[in-house]
This record gives C-alpha cells, structure tokens and sequence, in this order.
C-alpha cells in the first residue's frame, strides 16, 4: 500500500472515532488533524473539506459494524440463532466498546435528522442495509419453518432495529448496558411468539 493511501485511511479511521464520539458538529477540523497527528495541508491533501472526511469516516464505522455482523452470523445456524447473533454484537458494542461511541447509524441518524443531508442519507442506507439482513434471515426461518408462515416480515424487521437501536441508545445515555439487555430479551419474546407451530 501507498505512503499516501495510508495517510488516508489513517484519517479516516481516526476521524470515525472522533465522528462517532462527539459528533459532526462536536468534531472540528482542529480535532481531526490533533487526533491524526497531521498537518492542516496533509488532511486537505486526501479531502477537500470536514464534509468528505465525515462520509468516508461513516463508510469506514459502518463498515465496522458490517464486519463485526458478518463474524456473528458465520457462527449460527438457524435464524433464530442469527437474529440473536445480530443482538449480541450491539450488545458486545456497548459493553466491550469494541466501536467506539456506539453504533455509528444510530449517532448520525440522531444528530442529521435534520441538518446535514449527505450524512442522513448515508444514515438511511445503513440502516436500509440492516433492515434488509434482518428481512432476508426473517424470510429465511419462514421458509424453513422456524418461524409462522404469516408473519409480517417488514414489522418483524422494523420491530427488532427499533429494539436493538433503542437499547443501545438508553445503554449509552445511561451509562448502564442493562437496556440493550432488556431490549435483547424482548426481541427473544418476540422471537418465541413467531415460532411456526
């Protein structure tokens, strides 16, 4: 690998800390280029602006959580097995803090609901991408009888992010991760209730 694509990506990964813990609008360039240990004109020289190194810092953080889902799911069989495989990494996310700042979709989605177009949208396919793994492992258990065959599979979906993604908000704003664990037990009650008799 290039000197210069090395310098790059270490701005990235170290940007998408930085992103993930204070925030776009919490993170200013000064930040960046302290936490990089780089000059002013060694950032601009791989990104034009504060805008492009927080997209490429998002890439980076969700495709973290894509790894670290993609390590889970190798691991379980059923899809039962895969949906609280899914669980266990946002619940590993927040005691471990193996990311960071905590889900990187859930941050930006809070912060850029309304300010920063580029970013909501990055936040919007992220979060498109997951509800779309969690339908597909949804319609996998139907079709391999796991679960009942008239399960409404898109609020099966958007019940269990908004499980997920609601506990891991309470565990960080309360410094307590018993709310991840709580919201993990309701997604496996959930789970028993769409068990195919």
């Amino acid at each position: 690998m290039r000197k210069g694509q090395m310098t790059k990506e270490h701005i990235i990964r170290e940007s998408a800390e930085l992103f993930n813990t204070k925030g776009y609008n919490g993170a200013s360039l000064s930040d960046i280029i302290e936490k990089c240990g780089i000059r002013k004109g060694g950032i601009y020289n791989h990104f034009e602006n504060k805008d492009e190194i927080a997209l490429a810092a998002f890439d980076y953080s969700f495709s973290q959580i894509l790894q670290l889902l993609s390590e889970a799911l190798a691991e379980a069989a059923s899809s039962r097995e895969k949906l609280l495989a899914i669980c266990g990494v946002y619940v590993e996310i927040i005691e471990s803090d193996v990311l960071a700042g905590g889900c990187p979709v859930l941050n930006t989605a809070v912060e850029h609901d309304d300010g920063h177009p580029a970013l909501k949208e990055r936040a919007q396919r992220a979060m498109k991408q997951l509800i779309d793994k969690l339908n597909q492992i949804l319609i996998e258990g139907i079709d391999r009888k796991e679960f009942r065959a008239d399960l409404a599979v898109d609020e099966a979906s958007t019940t269990i992010i908004a499980l997920i993604e609601g506990g891991v908000m309470l565990s960080k704003l309360m410094d307590d991760s018993k709310y991840i664990r709580q919201c993990v037990g309701q997604v496996e009650r959930c789970l028993e209730g769409w068990v195919a008799e």
